[in-house]
C-alpha cells in the first residue's frame, strides 16, 4: 500500500491528479487499541497520520497537550449518553474544514467507524456514515487495522491497563485503488435488493462491517484454537 501512496504522490507533484488519502479504519473496544496502533504502523504512515477525537479528551492533563501537538481533530458532542452521537453542528463543521484542507494537501486518517469503544467487542457496531461520506468525498484508499483481546489488558471502564492477555492483530488492504473502484465492483456483484437501491454511504459501512466483521472473526478463531490443549 505504501508504494501505491508513493505513485500516487509522484502524480501529484507533476500535476496528473490530486491527494487520494491513506484512511485506515479498526475495531474501539479498548483506549489500548490506539496505542497498538502508533507502535506497529510503519513511520512513514503514523508521520501524515490525524484521526478525531472526544473533545474532552482535550481537557485531559498529558494527553491533551500530546494530541494537540500532533494535530488531531476534535468531535464535540452534545451528549455523553452511550450510543448517542448528536453533535454541535456549528462548532464541527469548523473541525471538518480543517479535516479537508488537511486530506487536501496530503494528509491521511485513521479513525474508528463504530464511533465509539464498543461494549461488546465480538460483534461490530454500525459504522457511522459520516465517515464513510468523508472516505467516498476523497476516494480514499482503504486499509483496516483489527485487534482481538484488547479490552482483557485493557478493560472498558478501567483507567489504566496493563492486565495479563494475549492479542493478536491483523492489517488488510479493503480498498488499495480507492473506494470508488470498490463501489463499482460491488455494484456490479449480485447485491440483495435493498443494497442495490442504497446510496453509497450505506453500501459503504454495510460492506465494510461485513468485512472487518469477518477480519476479526479470523482472529478470533485463530486464539481459540490455539487455547485447545495440546495432544500427548
Amino acid at each position: 500500500m505504501l508504494k501505491k501512496m508513493e505513485e500516487q504522490d509522484g502524480r501529484v507533484q507533476a500535476g496528473q491528479d490530486s491527494h487520494h488519502p491513506l484512511m485506515i479504519l479498526g475495531n474501539h473496544a479498548s483506549f489500548l487499541d490506539v496505542i497498538l496502533a502508533v507502535v506497529s504502523l510503519p513511520l512513514p504512515v503514523m508521520r501524515r497520520c490525524r484521526t478525531y477525537m472526544d473533545a474532552h479528551l482535550f481537557n485531559l492533563p498529558v494527553l491533551a497537550t500530546i494530541c494537540r501537538a500532533v494535530g488531531h481533530f476534535p468531535v464535540y458532542f452534545t451528549s455523553s449518553k452511550n450510543g448517542v452521537f448528536a453533535v454541535d453542528k456549528e462548532r464541527n463543521e469548523q473541525v471538518d474544514k480543517q479535516v479537508d484542507q488537511f486530506l487536501k494537501e496530503g494528509g491521511w486518517l485513521c479513525f474508528y467507524p463504530e464511533g465509539q469503544r464498543n461494549k461488546s467487542p465480538d460483534e461490530l457496531l454500525p459504522f457511522r456514515y459520516g465517515g464513510m461520506k468523508k472516505v467516498i468525498e476523497f476516494d480514499g484508499r482503504l486499509m483496516s487495522l483489527m485487534c482481538y483481546n484488547v479490552q482483557t489488558v485493557w478493560p472498558l471502564k478501567a483507567q489504566m491497563g496493563g492486565y495479563p492477555g494475549r492479542v493478536r492483530m491483523s492489517c488488510k488492504a479493503l480498498a488499495p485503488d480507492g473506494v470508488k473502484a470498490l463501489l463499482k465492483q460491488l455494484r456490479e456483484s449480485d447485491l440483495p435488493p435493498e443494497e442495490k437501491e442504497a446510496e453509497d454511504h450505506v453500501l459503504l459501512a454495510k460492506h465494510l462491517q461485513r468485512t472487518m466483521q469477518q477480519q476479526y472473526d479470523e482472529l478470533k478463531a485463530a486464539a481459540m484454537e490455539s487455547a485447545k490443549p495440546k495432544k500427548a
